[in-house]
């Protein structure tokens, strides 16, 4: 029995599926069973009953599942200590962020990483907010880029800002002119390519659109704002998002933004962590670094 097992025990026992712990963990789901099968091998003991919903645990899941929770922590917690002790040089960083932060992350920020801690490692993983929310309560990342203002307990935000959002339409559209303001109520006349929900930016339409006591078209519900924006260039309808949304994509050729009014709409992006966990140098130094580098 290793720490990596018994970390992927934990990872499935939470989850209550091999799928959703696959995901979790980022590891590939056979390989994710195979370590568990390994682990039941080496102890003699069954620790999963699989059933038509999923999974559960034994009983001697039960009593694994409460010992391996905290071996894996105090392991931890020792890790962190003896970080402190040797400058935490030798350390390993994990940052999580959604696909367009990841994008405008410059090499600049990774560069400047390497050249403070020249002897610890960087890992950068792309993931919905969702789920970069659950990789911070699980442990599997130090430092997680999310969007929209509603955190799980447990995280703890440590940098806050807000992207506006712009009405974004092909250039020959010709309806708005260039530079004008569009009144949110206007968003009610035109076809919308959006993301479904529980996406940040259609909660934060839907809510307005509500308040507003109107209806939004959404013509087409897609996910991926590459995706979107090419069926907005190809005429499909119109979108909401930040600027540099079309900009990192040069795309300001093809595509119009104009700001959005009575009221201006805001997405956030925070910079957060875990508040069940201390925070190392270099997660606490690399948070400054992102900030200097990651483009808001």
């Amino acid at each position: 029995m290793d720490l990596k097992q018994l970390e992927y025990f934990v990872g499935v026992a939470n989850a209550g599926s091999f799928t959703r712990a696959s995901m979790k963990l980022a590891v590939d789901q056979p390989a994710l069973s195979k370590q568990i099968r390994r682990l039941e091998v080496e102890l003699k003991l069954v620790l999963f009953r699989r059933n038509g919903r999923g999974i559960a645990l034994t009983e001697a899941g039960e009593t694994l599942l409460a010992h391996a929770a905290t071996i894996l922590g105090e392991v931890e917690q020792t890790r962190r200590a003896l970080d402190a002790v040797r400058g935490e040089t030798l350390g390993k960083l994990a940052i999580a962020m959604p696909a367009v932060a990841k994008k405008v992350l410059t090499t600049d920020f990774i560069n400047a990483f390497r050249t403070r801690f020249p002897r610890a490692s960087l890992e950068i993983i792309e993931g919905k907010s969702r789920l970069i929310q659950d990789w911070l309560l699980d442990g599997r990342i130090d430092i997680g880029l999310v969007h929209g203002s509603s955190l799980r307990p447990g995280i703890e935000i440590v940098r806050h800002t807000n992207h506006e959002l712009y009405l974004v339409s092909p250039r020959q559209a010709g309806l708005f002119r260039p530079g004008a303001t569009v009144p949110f109520t206007r968003l009610q006349e035109l076809p919308l390519i959006l993301p479904a929900a529980p996406h940040s930016i259609r909660v934060l339409l839907d809510s307005q659109a509500a308040k507003a006591g109107i209806a939004l078209n959404v013509v087409l519900q897609v996910d991926g704002a590459q995706f979107i924006l090419d069926l907005v260039q190809q005429g499909h309808g119109y979108t909401v998002l930040p600027a540099f949304s079309v900009t990192m994509r040069n795309m300001s050729d093809t595509l119009q933004q104009n700001e959005i009014v009575q009221p201006r709409l805001t997405r956030a992006l925070s910079v957060a962590i875990s508040a069940q966990r201390p925070v190392t140098r270099v997660a606490r130094e690399s948070i400054e670094l992102l900030e200097q580098y990651l483009v808001t």
